[in-house]
């Protein structure tokens, strides 16, 4: 039995529907039959705490999407699938506007998708189906960092031949994933306050790039900002010394050695029980779209 969670695209050549956006489950109203953890008060408290005291100053700095962001096109809050790691409890909470105290942004779609603990991508465990001539700079992670991109919504690594066309964005330069897997990549629609929650793993590291996770904001199929999220060295080095991280070697770049890092993005933290809880605002400014977002003039 093929037990793969079914992708939109995979529905679609199966010949099922797939009603992504009627099937979400609200977020920050508890567990659904996606297998999310349920929220309980102390969560939400911390989680809250930890929002209040995140960096409120917006826009958020637009970073390259990287060569691994592919639409996989799958609302769901709970996107470890089989991944081995530390819990990471992930709210991230969108804003509109270009100064500070700004409004929540409710009905935005937040895309995340990061490595796991073995710095591997799903979709990318086994040889890529289509592989560019010659292999930009970032591809495959064994061969360095990303590097970044003027317009994060564009191609910033060579991929010109796939564009997304998912329930939730259109026309974003897509990676060539050479399977179907989908572990550690979702998203959700933020709610009436603007934030959504995702159960995840620790992220591991690869060659070249300090661990981090990659999110997305989309409003109405267009892209709002694309940028990467850090973690504190301190606490990173903490988690790789248990299983399974502690199989590998020792990472090879920190923040400080990361060309994208960049303090503004880095998650704030806190242990809660045998897990993490992080949190961050993600400012957009609605006014300062991306040169070259696709849907930015219809605004579908």
């Amino acid at each position: 039995m093929d037990l793969r969670p079914i992708s939109r695209r995979r529905a679609l050549a199966l010949g099922l529907a797939a009603p992504l956006l009627a099937s979400c489950n609200p977020i920050g109203r508890g567990g659904g039959g996606d297998g999310s953890i349920r929220t309980d008060g102390t969560v939400e408290a911390a989680t809250l705490a930890l929002l209040r005291d995140a960096p409120t100053c917006y826009p958020s700095r637009q970073l390259a999407q990287g060569p691994y962001w592919f639409d996989v096109d799958r609302l769901r809050s709970d996107i470890r699938e089989n991944r081995r790691g530390t819990t990471l409890r992930l709210a991230l909470r969108v804003r509109d506007g270009a100064g500070c105290g700004s409004r929540p942004l409710p009905g935005a779609v937040v895309d995340v998708w990061h490595c796991d603990a073995a710095g591997r991508y799903s979709g990318f465990d086994g040889p890529p189906q289509r592989v560019p001539p010659t292999p930009p700079p970032g591809w495959p992670n064994t061969r360095g960092a990303e590097l970044p991109a003027a317009d994060p919504t564009a191609d910033p690594m060579g991929y010109a031949s796939r564009t997304s066309n998912g329930s939730y964005t259109r026309g974003d330069a897509e990676g060539q994933p050479g399977d179907e897997g989908t572990y550690l990549r979702g998203a959700q629609v933020t709610d009436d306050a603007g934030i959504v929650r995702f159960t995840t793993i620790y992220p591991g590291w690869y060659t070249g790039r300090a661990p981090h996770v990659h999110a997305k904001v989309y409003l109405r199929r267009r892209t709002l900002l694309s940028t990467q999220l850090f973690l504190d060295d301190t606490i990173t080095d903490r988690v790789y010394r248990t299983p399974p991280y502690r199989s590998r070697p020792a990472r090879d770049t920190r923040n400080a050695a990361d060309a994208l890092y960049d303090p503004s993005t880095q998650l704030p933290l806190r242990r809660l029980g045998d897990a993490y809880l992080a949190a961050i605002n993600l400012g957009v400014d609605l006014l300062g779209v991306p040169p070259g977002a696709h849907g930015a003039a219809d605004g579908r």
